[in-house]
């Protein structure tokens, strides 16, 4: 019989693991828990298309990235990566920002947001900084980051690896839009783990008694591909890589996500998800078309500031 007290144990040691740090002006400074580190390089900020002191890797894909005198190690386990099952819990922000009563004449400070998807084939575990500071740890292959606030300007993201926290895999930078919402997804590219801004728009459409449903190919080498719901009534066409469909409507209830292959029809996996009346959802297409892991399905619950 397993310890049910050493169960528990890890399973908070988990949770442990994720960190969520909103930037408000009330916001207290960060301190990492005991033991971590942050990297020497990320504590200078950094400028849009440069990294001090540390260059960006350029592997094949969708090998990981190598450094000169790193130890050698096997990335992917042996058998398939075995993903996450998406955001926990299904829906948070992190925190609530206290917004500021601005002086007269100063404008307003917005706020939006993110969160993060690890759909990168090859890559373990991650860390996410966005500029010097640690907003993500530990981040594994197929799972989902509960969403959290940010100030709406442009904000440079860092990615290093969990394992080897001097080691940086990716840096990019973007502009956040005031109360915009997005999913920051980290696929295979040519040059390495890259990032994919998908913006989480709010379903229009959405009537009383119906739910919203879309859906995003992130495996970077699979054919087109589409996608039915409802027994068919629901279909999304020719999914290729960082193809974001538009939401539809869906029945609440129990459904049956079928995948295909556009061109050939040749069936690639279903999945089965609880769909709630009200709510809007991604289904986020990942994996490796010829390899491991397997491709699947990520379903995750999305959220807009246009629903309060």
């Amino acid at each position: 019989m397993p310890d049910n007290n050493s169960q528990n144990q890890n399973r908070s040691n988990k949770q442990e693991d994720m960190i969520f740090l909103p930037e408000s002006p009330d916001t207290p400074s960060f301190r990492p828990p005991a033991g971590a580190e942050t990297p020497p390089e990320l504590n200078e900020p950094a400028v849009p298309g440069e990294v001090p002191g540390i260059p960006l890797p350029t592997p094949s894909v969708p090998g990981p990235p190598e450094f000169p005198g790193a130890p050698v190690r096997p990335i992917l386990p042996i058998g398939p990566i075995t993903p996450g099952n998406g955001q926990r819990p299904p829906i948070a922000i992190y925190p609530i920002p206290i917004i500021p009563r601005p002086e007269p004449d100063t404008p307003e400070q917005g706020y939006c947001t993110i969160r993060f998807l690890h759909a990168a084939v090859g890559y373990e575990a991650l860390n996410v900084f966005i500029g010097n500071k640690p907003v993500v740890n530990h981040l594994s292959y197929g799972e989902v980051s509960s969403y959290f606030i940010e100030t709406d300007e442009f904000k440079t993201i860092n990615v290093v690896s969990a394992r080897g926290r001097r080691t940086l895999i990716a840096s990019e930078t973007f502009f956040f839009g005031e109360e915009d919402v997005y999913t920051i997804a980290f696929v295979n590219g040519l040059n390495g783990l890259c990032m994919y801004l998908v913006p989480d728009m709010p379903c229009m459409l959405k009537r009383a008694g119906r739910s919203c449903v879309r859906a995003v190919n992130l495996s970077y080498n699979s054919p087109a591909l589409d996608m039915t719901v409802q027994n068919g009534s629901i279909r999304f066409e020719d999914l290729r890589f960082k193809t974001v469909s538009a939401y539809k409507q869906i029945q609440p209830g129990t459904q049956e996500f079928y995948v295909t292959e556009t061109l050939s029809g040749a069936f690639v996996f279903q999945i089965i998800h609880e769909i709630e009346e009200g709510k809007m959802y991604t289904v986020y297409i990942t994996g490796d078309a010829y390899g491991a892991p397997d491709m699947t399905g990520i379903v995750t619950e999305d959220y807009s500031l246009l629903l309060d």
